[in-house]
């Protein structure tokens, strides 16, 4: 619909533009409430399976986008791999189509699982009715994935979570707009995200976790001198939980906010409440903590955290 507003002259007081602004703010919220055309989108929900021989020690690869990723140990010589794909399009033919050229691609070798996410191309324009109907091309893949304990996992995924549960091998994930949620691992954990939290719940190990616009929480109940913990945010809180007898190299920075550590710490050179650098039983293994816009929290595990 085009609006043709004919010139005329200019009256004093709050007719004339003002009239002509309402009557536009009017127009449009009759479109989007009243004109809008009722959504029509179809969609289609696949769920395949697949169990296979699988020995321990080996490496399960996954590159995704679009979707979730959860792995979790189990005690079998065997993967389990469950992969669900959803399609919405603005008809069910079209779904189907999509749903055709949507795919996991699992290739397995020796020793090695290796996962990746086949999209189809989208050539479609979208519009205004599209939006506004609900009509709108939608395509997602989610994984669930049952492993040994002791395989190496290197997971990457975009617009979804990072899941990861009872491992001991060490963890390489990515994802981007996901949360990545890390429990009850014993090898190392290297994680990182965009806009979204970072939680470790009882690891053991080296962790390094970064992400931008969110909060990193970490729980780590076991931590070697030779191994490192590294956390980094910009515009979030950092709150970690470290062993009760921990001995560490301590480097904690905030730039908006502070820094409160529950634990006898021995200075090295210059500290305030934004920055505190020292030694905590002596020395041994290195903590870095730096975030941008927010608060740093150290204490002992179980202890309650004040933020």
């Amino acid at each position: 619909m085009v609006i043709f507003v004919r010139n005329r002259p200019r009256r004093s007081g709050m007719f004339g533009p003002v009239r002509i602004a309402s009557a536009l703010a009017a127009w449009l919220c009759l479109c989007v409430f009243g004109l809008a055309p009722a959504a029509e989108a179809a969609q289609l929900r696949e769920v395949t399976e697949r169990v296979f021989p699988f020995k321990p020690g080996g490496e399960l690869d996954i590159s995704s986008q679009n979707g979730r990723i959860t792995v979790e140990a189990w005690d079998r010589p065997e993967a389990r791999i469950q992969i669900t794909r959803t399609v919405r399009a603005n008809s069910e033919s079209r779904a189907a189509e999509l749903m055709k050229e949507l795919r996991a691609d699992v290739t397995v070798g020796d020793g090695r699982i290796e996962i990746e996410s086949q999209y189809p191309k989208r050539s479609e324009s979208v519009g205004i009715w599209d939006v506004l109907g609900q009509r709108v091309t939608s395509l997602n893949i989610h994984y669930y994935v049952q492993v040994p304990a002791d395989t190496r996992l290197h997971l990457e995924t975009s617009n979804g979570e990072l899941q990861v549960r009872g491992t001991s091998a060490a963890l390489v994930g990515q994802t981007v707009n996901g949360n990545v949620e890390v429990t009850s691992t014993s090898g190392s954990v290297d994680v990182s995200t965009t806009n979204g939290n970072v939680h470790l719940v009882g690891t053991r190990g080296a962790a390094q976790a970064s992400t931008t616009n969110g909060a990193i929480e970490v729980e780590i109940r076991k931590l070697d001198p030779g191994a490192g913990v590294e956390l980094s945010t910009t515009n979030g809180n950092l709150t970690a939980m470290l062993p009760a007898e921990l001995k560490a190299q301590l480097d904690a920075e905030t730039t908006n906010g502070r820094v409160s550590i529950g634990y006898p710490i021995e200075m090295v050179g210059k500290s305030s409440s934004k920055m505190v650098r020292g030694r905590i039983g002596g020395g041994g293994a290195v903590v870095s903590l730096t975030t941008t816009n927010g608060n740093i929290v150290v204490t002992r595990v179980g202890e309650s955290r004040r933020n």
